[in-house]
């Protein structure tokens, strides 16, 4: 709970600070679909998993090419398995996502951008499961609560509606200690767990 006040805290603060001192400073929400995976040496085999991104940002105007986005996101991700039958298929997560982010206009109309920084994730759900099954075999994995990434986007600007494509990549192992017992095929090796996510969405 305290992280979800102290995100929200980084996002509106420049609202509530700046909002009068530049008229195209952006308040709105995202929306997006995503398509993950996990990456590393401790699960093999992983394939994309689609998922959904939505929340609020908040654009700070600070020259005519450059500002300052910051967003609040729940992101559903992940990543499917390509192992058999009996064997563990995917991993469901949910993170809340603080991207702090640098943008940077390509023209004078800034009607496209380029948005990059730092992105930080708090891990809130998490399930792994079996084959075809639709019930989970296990929650809370022993995954890292926290995970920190490199965010980047290109976005194409209109009054009505951005349209945004991009990438968010893990930098933090986020193994914890994964050892899924009796459940093939086999992990507890220590290995590095990363997260990707490509993103194709809209802001409004």
């Amino acid at each position: 709970m305290r992280l979800i006040l102290v995100s929200l805290l980084f996002v509106f603060s420049p609202y509530l600070y700046g909002q009068n001192n530049d008229s195209e400073n952006k308040l709105g929400i995202k929306t997006s679909i995503n398509a993950s995976t996990i990456f590393g040496s401790e699960l093999i085999n992983p394939r994309f998993k689609y998922g959904y991104t939505a929340g609020a940002y908040y654009q700070y105007s600070i020259n005519k090419k450059w500002a300052f986005q910051t967003e609040f996101l729940g992101n559903f991700k992940g990543s499917k398995f390509k192992n058999g039958i009996g064997k563990y298929s995917k991993i469901a997560t949910f993170y809340l996502d603080l991207p702090l982010l640098a943008v940077r206009h390509l023209d004078n109309n800034k009607t496209q951008s380029l948005l990059i920084g730092p992105s930080i994730s708090y891990l809130a759900l998490s399930s792994l499961f079996i084959g075809q099954q639709k019930k989970a075999e296990l929650n809370v994995l022993d995954l890292k609560d926290m995970d920190f990434g490199v965010a980047i986007y290109y976005q194409k600007n209109s009054k009505i509606a951005s349209f945004q494509i991009g990438a968010k990549i893990g930098l933090t192992n986020v193994n914890n200690g994964i050892n899924f017992v009796d459940i093939k095929p086999a992990t507890g090796n220590n290995g590095t767990i990363k997260n990707l996510g490509l993103e194709i969405g809209f802001l409004f």
